[in-house]
């Protein structure tokens, strides 16, 4: 026997090199959806409607949106699509682990990145954030200041988050043995 495998059989094949990258790779994050707000939103419950896979979250006094991601466990954020009409977002201003932040803070406060966005970036199409800058998020809050079409109201469809889970111990979860 050489390194477990009996004398005159071959090893079993090794998985594809790319297999196993593609289990490791940026995956749809998971939304700790109780905890996701939307401000200045004309029905704030469609928030969660566009977070789980499709609705329709349109803005109310004017064109800001304000909306606040709260994932179940910190990930690496990847990227962020955005699917909406002409009246989708135009620019997405994002600030990291930002416990409640308000319209004047989104103005005020330096983002941790500004997305610009045109026609194909609202259509599904990935944007990618600075990889770098998002390595620990609990929160993503999310200042839109002014849509495409320039209009009063605007309107999201959908909004996804690719990225990575950073595994963590919850140290409640564990028992005393013995």
């Amino acid at each position: 026997m050489i390194n477990g495998v009996p004398l005159g059989q071959s090893a079993p094949a090794a998985p594809p090199a790319d297999a196993k990258a593609a289990s490791c790779g940026p995956i749809e994050l998971n939304l700790d959806i109780r905890h996701c707000d939307v401000l200045n939103a004309g029905n704030r419950n469609a928030l969660d409607a566009v977070l789980q896979g499709g609705g329709e979250l349109s803005s109310d006094c004017d064109e800001q949106l304000l909306i606040t991601v709260a994932f179940t466990t910190a990930v690496k954020l990847h990227s962020i699509i955005v699917e909406g009409p002409e009246s989708a977002p135009s620019e997405l201003r994002l600030f990291v682990n930002q416990v409640s932040m308000s319209f004047d803070d989104a103005e005020q406060n330096e983002p941790m990145q500004t997305l610009a966005l045109d026609q194909a970036s609202v259509a599904g199409k990935p944007t990618l954030v600075k990889y770098v800058k998002f390595q620990n998020v609990s929160t993503l809050s999310i200042f839109v200041p002014e849509n495409l079409a320039g209009s009063d109201v605007t309107v999201l469809h959908r909004l996804r988050f690719i990225g990575q889970p950073i595994d963590t111990t919850n140290m409640s979860d564990l028992k005393k043995m013995g």
